[in-house]
């Protein structure tokens, strides 16, 4: 899409601008992977006994939930650069997991793992679908707008 720059206090009148409509839905998705995947580390402490402290095979899961954090904590504070830095951080984040695979001792490799990951990686195309093409992502955090929006075509940008 041809997108046209919109001053920050321009973005910030837009009826798109804020915190709001489907980016919330987004944002439940990312808090509820990350309760999913605390969940999975209370089960296998519980199951087979591993601490998740000290256990090398944990840090794969604590790395993975600290580069969830840039989208958890940028998103709300409207930070310019959360669609980049969000994208870049899940991509990363699944890029180690996959390639940690062949390293993750039996317990922690089954079938519930990855079923997991087969879900985060499908969910990694729409996070990254929508970051790139949501017009309230754009007006919010690019300060944009789309070549149809009355906006674009405001004196500003003559």
């Amino acid at each position: 899409m041809n997108w046209t720059t919109i001053t920050e206090d321009e973005a910030r009148l837009h009826p798109l601008y804020g915190f709001a409509g489907w980016l919330w839905a987004v944002y439940a998705v990312e808090v509820l992977g990350i309760a999913l995947t605390l969940e999975g580390v209370i089960t296998v402490v519980r199951d087979y006994g591993l601490n998740p402290i000290t256990n090398p095979s944990f840090g794969i899961v604590w790395l993975h939930l600290a580069l969830n954090l840039p989208f958890l904590l940028m998103a709300p504070m409207k930070a310019r650069l959360m669609p980049v830095v969000s994208i870049a951080c899940y991509w990363v984040g699944i890029a180690i997991s996959l390639g940690s695979f062949g390293t993750m001792p039996g317990p922690l490799m089954n079938v519930s793992i990855l079923a997991r990951v087969a879900f985060w990686v499908a969910w990694g195309v729409v996070f990254t679908l929508y970051l790139l093409r949501s017009r309230r992502v754009n007006v919010t955090y690019l300060h944009r707008v789309g070549p149809n929006d009355p906006m674009a075509a405001s004196p500003a940008q003559a």
